[in-house]
């Protein structure tokens, strides 16, 4: 009965280690298998992407990516995913595929290109100092990368977009002076001449506002002196209306003076040819028949009228004085 017992122990565990190893080589078969048929499929993505089947490129990534048993193609089908977004337009698919990427693989080769292409996604958006703290880490991480030139262009067109003119052109002449060869040499290069002008302009623009500020500085002056000019000849024109008026007056009371002396020489005039009148008649019986009047000249009459001739002379001389000085 014991070796009975033995043997059939003996089987049972001979049985045991059979399907043991039959399923280990089971298990492996499998496993051999899914790993070939997740790279097939990675290859299929990758080669659907160069023909430019974005669309069926990501739905192969896609599948990759769900499949837990493809983690050792999961950073190549992420990497691939985010550049079949690109390709199809999604921006913000591929935004969140380059996070994913960055956050759980910080230390894969690809991630100086997934910096690049994020610093472009950022750039499109309008995101310009966000935009250029990537390219800066990208420079950091790969300082020899081919990209480095096109990195240094984008980094440029952040800083002319947000206005830093002088650092912005520094990066675009890097770019010439550094990188001859590369595609990005002809932008740069027109973007520099574009600073160029954009500085002249603004001297320009400086110099048309000081030419402006003088010119309105010129024309206030212009005014106040006009003004002070204008007040200057209202108070002369006034100041000669109260001297002609003064002038006036004292002209009125030199002719009112002179016609009485004129009217005083006439009466003394008038009073002399009375006397002489009264002389020349005889006085009355006193005086003889044969007495007469002298006949010779008139000594009083010529007094009268020499004294008649020199007020006359003298009023017109005053009347001639008074129109001189109207006239002028």
């Amino acid at each position: 009965m014991r070796c009975c017992h033995r043997r059939l122990l003996l089987v049972l565990f001979t049985v045991s280690v059979l399907s043991s190893v039959a399923l280990a080589q089971t298990a492996g078969s499998a496993g051999a298998s899914t790993a070939e048929d997740s790279r097939t499929l990675l290859e299929r993505g990758k080669s659907l992407f160069a023909q430019n089947r974005y669309r069926a490129a990501l739905d192969a990534f896609g599948q990759l990516l769900a499949d837990p048993r493809a983690s050792a193609q999961r950073p190549d089908a992420m990497y691939w995913s985010a550049l079949a977004y690109l390709g199809v337009g999604d921006q913000e698919g591929a935004a969140a595929s380059i996070d994913a990427f960055l956050a759980a693989y910080p230390s894969n080769p690809h991630v100086p290109d997934m910096l690049y292409q994020r610093g472009r996604i950022l750039y499109a958006k309008g995101e310009y100092q966000k935009a250029l703290l990537v390219f800066a880490a990208f420079a950091r991480a790969a300082p020899a990368s081919d990209l480095m030139p096109s990195a240094l262009y984008w980094s440029g067109e952040c800083l002319y977009a947000l206005g830093r003119l002088d650092e912005a052109e520094r990066a675009f002449s890097e770019v010439i002076e550094k990188y001859p060869a590369s595609v990005k040499v002809e932008a740069a290069s027109y973007r520099r001449s574009l600073i160029d002008l954009e500085y002249r302009e603004r001297e320009l623009l400086r110099l048309l506002t000081w030419s402006h500020e003088e010119a309105l500085r010129a024309a206030e002056d212009f005014r106040r002196r006009e003004k002070a000019y204008d007040q200057s000849i209202a108070l002369y024109q006034r100041q000669l209306a109260d001297s002609r008026r003064g002038a006036s007056t004292d002209q009125d009371k030199t002719v009112a003076d002179l016609r009485s002396q004129v009217a005083d020489l006439g009466s003394k005039l008038a009073s002399a040819q009375a006397e002489l009148e009264a002389l020349r008649k005889p006085r009355g019986a006193a005086v003889p028949q044969a007495t007469a009047v002298p006949t010779g000249p008139d000594p009083y009459r010529a007094q009268a009228l020499d004294a008649k001739a020199r007020a006359l002379d003298l009023l017109d001389f005053y009347i001639e004085q008074l129109a001189k000085e109207g006239s002028k």
